[in-house]
């Protein structure tokens, strides 16, 4: 059981946009801290999500790879959240927008970035259990093999 901060114990009413924040802070939090699979109950029954190249559905799925990024104990990370963009479509889904800087702790003790990616969540909410990720779809900010000459920020 994820155990969540004391001002995020109520997910079921509020500001949807910072309800899904939280959630998927607890999510990656769960991932940074070895503790993968008590993520799983921020999903629902049939979310979905790709990740390192994987396409996952369902449950039995999520459980399968949160417990294999668990037991690779030797890979250490930290995800930092920027750019977020949220769209409610309706009473009961949100879309959140973010770009998700990966950091990977090496052996000296500091952190590396790994890669930045742009980041789709889809969020929906339920009479049972609240805001829960229904799906999640990362891509490289900038694939390999891809240029960015515009040089304006």
């Amino acid at each position: 059981m994820i155990e969540p901060s004391p001002d995020r114990t109520n997910r079921g009413s509020g500001e949807p946009a910072a309800h899904c924040h939280a959630v998927l802070v607890d999510f990656l939090a769960a991932i940074d801290r070895g503790r993968a699979t008590q993520a799983l109950e921020l999903f629902t029954p049939d979310a979905r999500f790709d990740a390192r190249g994987q396409q996952i559905h369902g449950h039995d799925q999520i459980r399968r790879f949160l417990a294999a990024r668990e037991a690779d104990s030797e890979r250490h990370t930290a995800h930092l959240i920027a750019n977020e963009v949220p769209h409610q479509s309706s009473d009961d889904e949100l879309e959140l927008t973010a770009l998700l800087f990966l950091y990977e702790r090496r052996a000296d003790g500091r952190y590396d970035l790994e890669s930045v990616l742009d980041t789709v969540q889809i969020f929906r909410r339920t009479p049972q259990t609240g805001w829960r990720i229904r799906s999640r779809t990362t891509t490289p900010l900038h694939p390999p093999g891809t240029a960015d000459d515009s040089r304006g920020d």
